[in-house]
C-alpha cells in the first residue's frame, strides 16, 4: 500500500525545484500532495504533474496574523483529509501555515535546508522535526547530510562543443554563463554586458535574464557586438553549465550546489537583501572553504571592477575547476532525502 507524503513548499525556484525533485523520486511508492502559498501561479511549479492545494500565507509584516490564521485552518483541514504519513518542509513563509498545522496534528516532520545556515522557518520548527536534511556541512542535532543539488535523474549531459551548438553559439570561443537565479537579477542584467565587453579575452554569453528584461539585455549585447543567447530561463541547466567556461551569478543555495556539481568556476555577486545575508555566507563557503569561486559585493561591482575580477578568474580558472572536482568527488557520509522520508514510513 502506497504511503502518503505532503510536501510544504512555495515561493521561488530555490524552494520548489528540490521539492519537485523529491516528489519525482517518491512518486513510484507514494501518494504526493503539494501544499503552499500561490504555487499554482508560479512558473517554477509543474502543476500538471503533481497534485497540489493552495493556502494563504504572508511575510512577517502587516497582514501576517490574518493570513496565518486562514492558512493554518486551510492546512489543518487538508492534513486531516489527506492524512499524510510524513510532512516534508522546504522553508519560506509560503509553507509556514502548513508546517504549523502539521506540528499541531503531531505529524512526522522532515525539514530540508538548502542554505549554509538554517532559515527562520526551519529554525522555528526544528524542535518538533524528526530530521533536518542539509547540503552544506552544518553541525546540528537531528541533522543529516544529503547530496548536492540537483537530485533529479539527468538526461545525457552534452560535451562542451555540443552544448555550445545547442545554444547556437560558435565553436572554439569561450562562454560565460550569466544568471541571477530562477527570477533573474536586474543588477546583473545591467552590469554584465559592459563588463564582458571589457574582458581581455573575447567571450560569448548565455544570459538568463528573467521574465521581464530579455529584450533590453539582448539589445545591450547587440550594441556591444557580443555574441549572446539571452533567455528568460533555462530548464535544462545542465546543458548551460556544459557550454560554459565561467559563470557570473548570484549565490543562492541551488546555484552554489550546481556550480560544485558541474565544476564551473564563478564570480559570485550575492543578492545584498537576502534574509540574514545567507547568499553571502553561501558564497563564502564556495570561495573560502572549497576555493572554487571569487566573490564581490554588489556595492563594489561596477562594470570595470566586474571585468577586473573576471579577468583574474580567467587566469585562476583551471585551479578553481580542479578544486571543485575534488569537492564534488569528496567521499562524505550522506543519505538522500528520499531515503530519509522512506525510513520515516517505518518509524
Amino acid at each position: 500500500m502506497k504511503k502518503k507524503v505532503l510536501i510544504a513548499a512555495g515561493g521561488t525556484g530555490g524552494h520548489l525545484f528540490p521539492a519537485q525533485q523529491l516528489a519525482e523520486m517518491l512518486q513510484e511508492d507514494s501518494h504526493i500532495l503539494f501544499v503552499g502559498h500561490k504555487i499554482g501561479t508560479t512558473p517554477f511549479f509543474e502543476k500538471e504533474k503533481i497534485p497540489f492545494a493552495e493556502i494563504a500565507a504572508h511575510p512577517l509584516k502587516k497582514g501576517f496574523l490574518i493570513a496565518l490564521w486562514r492558512g493554518f485552518w486551510q492546512s489543518f483541514q487538508l492534513i486531516r483529509q489527506f492524512s499524510p504519513d510524513v510532512v516534508v518542509g522546504f522553508g519560506s513563509y509560503h509553507a509556514f501555515p502548513v508546517l504549523l498545522a502539521a506540528a499541531v496534528l503531531r505529524k512526522k516532520l522532515v525539514l530540508f535546508e538548502a542554505n549554509s545556515l538554517l532559515g527562520k522557518v526551519n529554525r522555528f520548527f526544528r524542535p518538533v522535526a524528526s530530521h533536518i536534511a542539509f547540503q552544506f556541512p552544518l553541525t546540528m542535532k537531528k541533522g543529516v547530510l544529503v547530496p548536492w543539488l540537483p537530485w533529479e535523474t539527468e538526461t545525457r549531459r552534452l560535451r562542451p562543443e555540443e552544448a555550445k551548438e545547442r545554444f547556437g553559439l560558435g565553436p572554439g570561443q569561450k562562454v560565460i554563463l550569466v544568471f541571477g537565479g530562477s527570477q533573474g537579477a536586474s543588477f546583473l542584467n545591467e552590469a554584465a554586458p559592459p563588463a564582458i565587453a571589457k574582458l581581455k579575452e573575447t567571450f560569448q554569453a548565455i544570459h538568463l535574464a528573467g521574465p521581464t528584461d530579455v529584450e533590453h539585455v539582448r539589445e545591450a549585447y547587440e550594441k556591444l557586438k557580443i555574441r549572446a543567447v539571452v533567455k528568460p530561463f533555462e530548464k535544462e541547466m545542465a546543458q548551460a553549465y556544459a557550454a560554459a567556461d565561467l559563470a557570473l551569478c548570484r549565490s543562492g543555495a541551488g546555484t552554489v550546489a550546481e556550480l560544485i556539481r558541474y565544476e564551473l568556476p564563478a564570480l559570485l555577486i550575492p543578492y545584498p537583501y537576502a534574509s540574514e545575508n545567507h547568499q553571502r555566507k553561501n558564497g563564502e563557503y564556495l570561495r573560502d572553504t572549497l576555493g572554487g569561486a571569487r566573490l564581490l559585493d554588489q556595492a563594489m561591482a561596477d562594470p570595470d571592477r566586474l571585468a577586473e575580477e573576471l579577468n583574474i578568474l580567467i587566469i585562476e580558472r583551471e585551479e578553481k575547476k580542479l578544486r571543485l572536482q575534488r569537492a564534488f568527488a569528496e567521499d562524505r557520509p550522506r543519505i538522500h532525502l528520499a531515503e530519509i522520508v522512506r525510513k520515516m514510513f517505518l518509524e
